[in-house]
């Protein structure tokens, strides 16, 4: 009977055939995200590869929903956990994993802490599985903001004490940068109202969104915090500053991958598009059309010569979340939030990732993300560096490695209680005939 429920909790349980690739194939993206599943395997266990992209599945709001840190692997439909940020979460996070940040060549995950002591980043290797655990510079959080396009180093914001994510106040504190090749770190010195950073396509350069003190002056307005205004510092390769430029009090830097990939625009975020304060009844025509019509992702220069830069894009081609990528200098990587009035899905809330133009003249939905409204979807970001020869496939057979050890555990006892029954019914069947 030991033997039996041994076997049953070290065997792997992945039926699935592991999607393989020769080296130099072009990463490639599923038409469709698979479902939230309790079998999905870690990291650890079975290594899936490179990754093109990496979420957050649940949020821990619903009866036996559970929230997974998640990568998808980039040559086939290979899900794996990521143990290293589970872990990472806790008390302040709701349950939540600790932060993560994919790296633009999908071999690497950087892994902080909301109260991280002593301050330090966990790097996961895809390819392997191991981690390996680096002390850097800063304080008590430590929060992985961008990678360099190389995948070399690592910019990361550091606050003196713990972070509560949904305090409702934006994060800001200290910025620091992780060179993986010699294990130091430094912290860029004069910056401590830092919120967001971005790297140049070219590595040479940061851009740093600096923001004032939150003033409450969206306090009820939307429930989510202040974060724009201020301005963006662009510094050299020594932490000079090249550059300032001045952000409207609505606007925000775009996230990590805000810079265009020729180096000439920066996108911005507006926090209200004014489509939410309609009065009156709902009017979903009425709603439509003003995502249609409301200004959502702005463009501004980022060499400091004065260049033309494109129109916004409007709120029903970009929904509401931060700019995922560029597939090339013209067209950027969204994840799309809006449904059309003949999108209704009886399953719930879908969200897509989109490509879309920076005239705003034509738009592609690659992937669909569905159980939003069942589980959830967030932080999603992609493998930056694969975007520019990304394929796009019908999702196949899926694998998820090797399941979880509570689940095989878990097994292992049913199967070895199963077989000491059985036992005992054939002993109690024989002691009868003799």
């Amino acid at each position: 009977m030991l033997v039996v429920a041994l076997i049953v909790a070290l065997f792997p349980f992945n039926w699935q055939t592991r999607a393989t690739t020769e080296p130099g194939w072009a990463a490639s993206l599923p038409s469709r995200l698979a479902s939230y599943s309790y079998l999905t395997g870690d990291v650890a266990s079975s290594p899936p590869g490179r990754a093109v992209a990496l979420f957050q599945h649940g949020f821990g709001v619903e009866f036996m929903d559970f929230p997974q840190a998640v990568v998808m692997g980039a040559d086939g439909d290979v899900y794996r956990r990521v143990g290293a940020s589970e872990a990472r979460g806790g008390a302040e996070t709701r349950g939540d994993p600790g932060p993560t940040r994919l790296s633009p060549d999908g071999t690497l995950v950087a892994v902080g802490d909301y109260n991280a002591s002593p301050p330090d980043l966990a790097l996961v290797d895809l390819n392997t599985g191991d981690v390996e655990v680096i002390q850097v510079a800063g304080g008590v959080s430590i929060l992985p903001l961008a990678w360099s396009p190389d995948s070399r180093r690592v910019a990361f914001l550091s606050t003196p004490e713990e972070v509560y994510p949904y305090s409702g106040y934006a994060i800001t504190g200290s910025i620091g940068v992780l060179d993986l090749a010699t294990g130091q770190s430094r912290l860029i010195q004069g910056v401590d109202d830092a919120r967001e950073v971005a790297f140049s396509p070219d590595g040479t350069e940061l851009a740093i969104h600096r923001i004032p003190p939150d003033d409450f002056s969206r306090e009820n307005l939307d429930g989510t915090p202040q974060m724009g205004g201020g301005k963006i510092d662009i510094l050299g390769p020594g932490d000079e500053l090249l550059r300032e430029i001045a952000l409207p009090a609505d606007q925000y830097l775009s996230g990590p991958n805000a810079w265009s990939l020729d180096g000439a625009l920066l996108a911005t975020g507006v926090q209200s598009w004014g489509c939410d304060q309609l009065n009156g009844e709902w009017d979903e025509a009425e709603w439509l059309k003003c995502l249609d019509e409301a200004e959502a992702l702005f463009f501004i220069d980022a060499t400091g010569r004065g260049d033309t830069v494109p129109a916004p894009l409007t709120a029903g081609l970009v929904g509401a979340e931060d700019v995922l990528g560029w597939m090339s200098a013209n067209e950027l990587l969204v994840m799309d939030d809006v449904e059309g009035p003949d999108e209704a899905d009886d399953s719930g809330r879908v969200f897509w990732v989109t490509a879309v133009s920076l005239d705003g003249s034509s738009s592609r939905r690659l992937t669909t993300i569905r159980d939003v409204d069942s589980y959830g979807v967030g932080g999603f970001q992609v493998a930056t560096g694969l975007l520019p020869d990304i394929q796009i496939r019908e999702p196949g057979n899926i694998d998820r490695g090797r399941w979880p050890t509570t689940i095989r555990i878990g097994l292992a006892i049913l199967c070895g209680a199963a077989a000491l029954v059985i036992a005992n019914v054939v002993s109690g069947r024989r002691r009868r005939q003799i």
